[in-house]
């Protein structure tokens, strides 16, 4: 026997933002979620805390050993703290080594290089930019002028008379010259 697969149902695809974003109710219970577990892990250090402070009551050889054990732990703790904080302190001497040799000079040349920039880009300015500009914009006043006088000329030109036997042969054509 063979059985018929069904097709799967078409589920219509949501863009990712849509379905990342929880609804408003969603929010409010995973906010009373987190709420109840700040507040029971709380109580269960509260109770710890009694709990180790009455077996310390009940049981003072061990809570004398417990305190030695703590007390070696501090100061090897303290010990390594220092150690850290001197590091730290040769450290940042270092770094203001670093920036009063390397970065200081390095801060100079680029503020050198900067001013060199600034000094050659007035002098390109003013010795090659200026006088291209001047000789274009002259260049193209020349041009204008020529070609308005080009143009005022064609106008100021008295037109020659046709001669009388292409006039003759216009109007044999049927053409005028009106």
């Amino acid at each position: 026997m063979e059985q018929e697969t069904l097709p799967a149902p078409l589920v219509e695809s949501q863009p990712e933002e849509q379905q990342a974003q929880p609804t408003p109710e969603e929010q409010a219970r995973a906010a009373r979620r987190v709420q109840t577990l700040i507040i029971a892990g709380g109580i269960f250090f509260f109770v710890l805390l009694i709990a180790v402070i009455v077996l310390m009551a009940k049981f003072p050889q061990a809570t004398s050993v417990i305190r030695d054990i703590a007390i070696v732990f501090v100061a090897v703790e303290t010990f390594l703290i220092g150690l850290a904080v001197i590091l730290l302190i040769v450290q940042i001497q270092t770094l203001i080594q670093v920036l009063r040799d390397e970065i200081q000079p390095l801060l100079r040349s680029v503020n050198d290089t900067a001013s060199t920039v600034r000094g050659t880009t007035a002098f390109v300015s003013h010795n090659v930019v200026s006088p291209f500009i001047k000789l274009s914009s002259t260049a193209a006043a020349v041009n204008q002028m020529t070609h308005n006088l080009i143009h005022v000329m064609k106008h100021l030109r008295p037109r020659a008379k046709p001669d009388q036997s292409q006039t003759v042969r216009n109007q044999v054509g049927g053409q005028t010259d009106e």
